[in-house]
């Protein structure tokens, strides 16, 4: 069971949305909205795509970076959701 009730909250919504996002972007591609909402979504992870070339098969790179960021973001938020609670205590006493 979860420690952090807020942070698993955090991370299934953002978890969702990143799912819904990606999706809506390989089924949706000419869609500006989306792409930015997308992009935001998976900052800052998601400026990688500024390496990007104009080059053939760019959309599905671009597809699979913005995946990637949204994984790593949704990573990190669960995470910070299952860890314990730790107690910070000075490792050397004043």
């Amino acid at each position: 069971m979860p420690h952090r009730p807020g942070w698993s909250a955090a991370a299934s919504i953002y978890t969702v949305a990143g799912a819904v996002c990606i999706l809506g972007c390989a089924l949706v591609p000419e869609s500006d909205v989306g792409m930015l909402v997308t992009i935001t979504g998976g900052l800052p992870w998601s400026l990688s795509l500024l390496t990007l070339g104009l080059s053939p098969g760019v959309a599905y790179t671009a597809l699979l970076m913005l995946a990637g960021s949204w994984a790593l973001n949704a990573a990190l938020l669960w995470w910070l959701a299952l860890r314990r609670p730790g107690h910070h205590t000075p490792s050397h006493p004043a």
